[in-house]
């Protein structure tokens, strides 16, 4: 039994899911998967069943995950007692919504914390806002990218980095200049785990408007592909509709469009650590609306 297996196992139990399992933890489904089945062999159990509908812990399974949880913190104890002799070491849990296109370079924002917190351990972690929020309250994460509906607060401390409305992608000219328009229409959708998913059937419950949802694409390649080779339309954030991918495709504002938001967020009691990265985003700002410990005068 090593860490590994072991966080391999914690991620399956929250996920509920070995593909979002092995997304979160930057491995392949099959890597997992075996480094689970050896886990199993070595104490001689099924921890998870496993189905079509995901994967659920066992009996066993559930027995083990409070002591499962219980070792990595005295690993991550262990290792923190070590860092903690070495000046200027740190360790910077960082979260952020699966797709938030343009709004967003998260790949620039870590890869510039990174050289100038060389010393700096970061870990990232990419999900969808409604597991991220959990996290935060949690301990587990110390910051997070958080994509939410327009005029919410997803959590206490956090700042409104962007708002921005949604549009209609189509592979040619559309009519359609509102909601109601899209009565019936043939959609292709994000699963309904992603928030932009959410705030889209929020808006069109509340505009009684029915559309025929025909897929649900859990990844904006596939959902562009299918609306250009004219599937359906997709309504999505004005930022994902910018990716260069999507760039080709006809893009509609409607009236009424719903809107999102995106947030950073931190834990209740942020470290140096986070408060150095939520500094990197003071300068992008759009809406500025610190709260908490996050209080900055724009």
């Amino acid at each position: 039994m090593d860490v590994r297996q072991l966080e391999f196992f914690i991620a399956v139990a929250e996920e509920s899911s070995f593909t979002r399992a092995a997304e979160r933890s930057f491995v392949s489904q099959p890597g997992l998967s075996a480094s689970i089945r050896s886990l199993e062999r070595e104490l001689g159990t099924q921890l998870f069943t496993r189905g079509r509908q995901g994967a659920s812990l066992t009996s066993p399974g559930a027995a083990f995950r409070p002591r499962a949880e219980r070792i990595l913190e005295q690993v991550r104890e262990a290792q923190r007692a070590v860092i903690g002799d070495e000046p200027g070491r740190a360790e910077l849990r960082i979260g952020a919504e699966q797709c938030l296109g343009g709004a967003v370079d998260i790949v620039d924002i870590l890869t510039s914390f990174a050289g100038e917190h060389p010393a700096a351990d970061l870990e990232f972690v990419q999900d969808v806002s409604s597991r991220l929020a959990p996290m935060l309250d949690e301990g587990r994460l110390d910051v997070a990218l958080i994509a939410a509906p327009a005029g919410s607060v997803p959590v206490h401390d956090s700042l409104l980095l962007r708002r921005e409305p949604f549009v209609a992608l189509s592979h040619t000219d559309v009519p359609y200049t509102s909601l109601a328009d899209l009565q019936d229409v043939r959609t292709v959708d994000f699963g309904d785990t992603w928030e932009a998913r959410r705030v889209l059937d929020e808006a069109l419950a509340a505009a009684g408007v029915t559309r025929r949802t025909m897929v649900e694409a859990n990844d904006v390649h596939m959902l562009v592909d299918l609306v250009t080779r004219g599937f359906g339309i997709s309504m999505v954030p004005e930022s994902i509709a910018a990716k260069q991918v999507a760039q080709h495709l006809v893009h509609t504002p409607l009236a009424d469009a719903p809107e999102w938001e995106v947030h950073l967020a931190t834990c209740s009691d942020p470290s140096p650590s986070a408060r150095a990265f939520a500094s990197m985003f003071v300068p992008q700002a759009e809406i500025v609306s610190f709260r908490g410990d996050l209080a900055v005068q724009p």
